[in-house]
């Protein structure tokens, strides 16, 4: 039975699990990273709200709510993909932007929306930032440290057949402790993570060119 890793706690519907299960591999989900929230008291004023990833945005509106924190009425809500304005949307609010998980295509639509306007950007303490660098003064940025995400101290993987990474800093911290094996295959969620294993040193490196669990999934049975 073949073994396929990913780089992320998985629910009992995933579409990752369970399409994978059902054509006989066997599938771990485990996130290398543990998280913090940071604290706010308030939003400062602004026209949208940029999200990078679904744990911002869980993040984010949970503590709103819980803590009664108002929002503008006219605000808008931006995504940097698929999965990350599902969320956005989970949470009973109109995402209005949703990007294309390539922070230059994603930036450039997002600036026909968005020009000369004021973006907070929720982000976690060590994000790449990939949208907010390729904006320059386009855009009134209000950079929003809400979390922290770091390396877990101790995991153990086993020796997997294929290995799926969902965010940078989960790939560095798997090779940190791990080296790449003979035979092995690397799949990325989309480009930025890709482009952190390129760093890394791994030269084939397969991805969808737009990211979400359904689409690595057909990637991935269609590369093995």
């Amino acid at each position: 039975m073949k073994k396929i890793f990913i780089s992320r706690n998985l629910k009992s519907d995933s579409i990752f699990l369970n399409r994978l299960e059902s054509e006989g591999f066997e599938v771990r989900g485990e996130s290398l990273l543990e998280f913090e929230f940071i604290p706010f008291k308030k939003i400062p004023y602004v026209d949208w709200i940029f999200f990078y990833s679904q744990k911002g945005v869980t993040f984010f509106f949970n503590h709103i709510r819980q803590n009664n924190i108002s929002l503008a009425e006219n605000i808008r809500f931006a995504g940097f993909g698929n999965m990350t304005s599902e969320k956005i949307k989970s949470f009973g609010v109109e995402c209005h932007f949703i990007g294309q998980g390539s922070a230059k295509e994603t930036t450039n639509l997002f600036l026909v929306q968005a020009k000369n306007q004021k973006v907070l950007f929720p982000r976690a303490k060590n994000s790449q930032r990939s949208v907010q660098q390729l904006i320059e003064n386009q855009l009134v940025i209000i950079d929003f440290v809400i979390y922290k995400n770091k390396a877990k101290a101790n995991f153990d993987i086993p020796n997997m057949d294929y290995l799926v990474f969902t965010s940078p800093l989960n790939a560095q911290t798997f090779f940190k402790k791990y080296k790449k094996q003979k035979g092995q295959k690397i799949f990325a969620i989309g480009n930025t993570t890709a482009n952190a294993l390129a760093e890394l040193g791994i030269k084939e490196i397969i991805f969808p060119q737009i990211p979400s669990e359904k689409n690595i999934v057909r990637v991935l049975l269609g590369n093995i």
